[in-house]
């Protein structure tokens, strides 16, 4: 059976609705951490116009240093993301997910990158990690790709930005939605999944 609900503004659909008020509650709750994350991004792209974290810079989506990692309600909300892909398209980003497994040495490309768009195919679906890269801060390392890190200090303006706190979004996550695991993790105990 096919449902709907909406939480936060937002319209989800997929093949059961949740089963069971813990499991809307986890979602609200991820839903909030992500919406405090688009703040903080939003306010300084808005702040810093140079800023090069937007739609159409993909670098990091080229040079993962692993395969990503997210937790449970993260991967259900990702899965949907994928399953409301058109039939061809997903069968793609399907077997670049199979594809990662087994790991690699090397840079990751993210398998659910729009080479050609140089987007996310499930933007909105994507986890906490993509949200904060290139605005969060990791015991003092900046978050992002090389090219960020010349744009701010070419910026001179390092000192200005207020830097989300990586750490607090990844306890923030696994108190709200549970355990992590690598993408492939989630994917082998799921699979693909069809109409």
């Amino acid at each position: 059976m096919r449902g709907a609900y909406c939480t936060r503004g937002r319209l989800w659909v997929v093949d059961e609705p949740p089963s069971s008020r813990g499991s809307q509650t986890r979602r609200r709750r991820l839903l909030a951490v992500y919406d405090q994350i688009a703040q903080r991004a939003d306010r300084t792209a808005a702040t810093h116009l140079w800023w090069p974290c937007r739609r159409g810079c993909d670098t990091c989506c080229r040079r993962l240093a692993e395969v990503p990692r997210l937790t449970r309600d993260e991967w259900t909300l990702l899965r949907e993301g994928i399953d409301a892909l058109e039939p061809a398209r997903r069968a793609e980003v399907e077997a670049r997910i199979a594809a990662l497994d087994p790991p690699r040495d090397g840079h990751v490309v993210c398998p659910l990158l729009d080479d050609a768009e140089g987007a996310c195919l499930v933007y909105a679906h994507r986890p906490a990690a993509c949200r904060t890269y290139g605005f969060y801060v990791d015991r003092g390392s900046v978050l992002g790709c090389e090219q960020l890190v010349t744009a701010v200090a070419e910026s001179g303006e390092h000192d200005a930005i207020v830097w989300g706190n990586e750490a607090s979004v990844r306890d923030a996550t696994a108190r709200v939605s549970g355990e992590e695991r690598s993408l492939t993790a989630w994917w082998r105990a799921q699979g693909p999944q069809r109409d």
